[in-house]
């Protein structure tokens, strides 16, 4: 007998955003190690407050200005020259002759930071474009997991590291994504109704309940303006104010408080009703 046994689908909730890779390397930066890119922290601004992003970089790019060095010439190649020695004389021109050089890292939350390339920088007049997406991958993104991040840092190779107005920036953009389960909204389970006096003192209305999902306030005076506060002290003319005949305000999962609730009338005594829910 063969038994089916039905599953329940949930579905994911992704969080993503757009991230710019910058970073500038002048004569000030020596030799120490510099963060490159790491994925985003989802910030307390966002709705989940514990997840790490993960991020795919989509372009990763390397201004060279380097001018403390003799300028180097681009090798004088004929038509017959092989592939091979084609390869063998930018090699040449760029291992060979004087150099400064970037070395690329890569660091997860399991192992320290690695070498993965090292890029010769070279004198060429007035400046040139590197791309550093091949040092890491053959495809069109980089991955890189969330607590991982790339670093760089400059290396002496015999003639010194930046001067003067040397400067080389290393730049890109990413794409960050964040994958959470949803969170199961609570749902109102029970109201209490609620009629207040509020008169020139200030008056509280609701102690704190961390358990209030949703609350409505109704001012059902015909004169009085109704000024509310999150806090313990109303005051006349400020805060949020509720019109006579009807003036009312909201709590709900949109803009949500579980604090003190004051309010006070601008002249003669107000009715104010209420409804909390939990």
């Amino acid at each position: 007998m063969m038994k089916l046994i039905a599953s329940e689908t949930v579905e994911l909730q992704v969080y993503s955003r757009s991230a710019q890779i910058l970073r500038r390397f002048t004569a000030a930066s020596g030799n120490q190690l510099i963060s490159l890119y790491e994925p985003a922290v989802v910030t307390p601004w966002d709705r989940v407050s514990t997840v790490r992003y993960y991020g795919f970089i989509t372009d990763f790019r390397m201004k060279v200005d380097i001018s403390s060095i003799s300028e180097q010439q681009l090798p004088e190649l004929s038509i017959e020259s092989s592939r091979t020695e084609r390869i063998t004389a930018v090699r040449d021109m760029e291992w060979k002759s004087p150099r400064k050089e970037l070395e690329l890292l890569l660091e997860s939350p399991s192992h320290p930071a690695v070498v993965i390339a090292s890029v010769s920088l070279v004198n060429r007049l007035p400046y040139y474009h590197v791309n550093l997406m091949p040092y890491f991958t053959d495809n069109g993104l980089i991955n890189i997991a969330a607590g991982s991040r790339i670093l760089a840092r400059l290396l002496d190779a015999g003639y010194g590291l930046l001067q003067n107005t040397d400067e080389v920036v290393v730049f890109g953009s990413a794409k960050e994504e964040a994958t959470v389960l949803p969170n199961e909204p609570r749902s109102i389970q029970s109201c209490t109704p609620y009629s207040w006096t509020v008169g020139t003192n200030s008056t509280q209305l609701l102690p704190i309940n961390p358990n209030r999902l949703q609350l409505t306030l109704v001012n059902r005076s015909s004169a009085a303006t109704v000024f509310l506060n999150y806090g313990v002290q109303a005051q006349v003319g400020q805060g949020i104010a509720l019109m006579p005949g009807g003036g009312s305000y909201e709590i709900n999962q949109t803009n949500p408080y579980a604090g003190i609730i004051t309010a006070i009338a601008d002249g003669a005594n107000a009715t104010l009703t209420g409804l909390e829910c939990i």
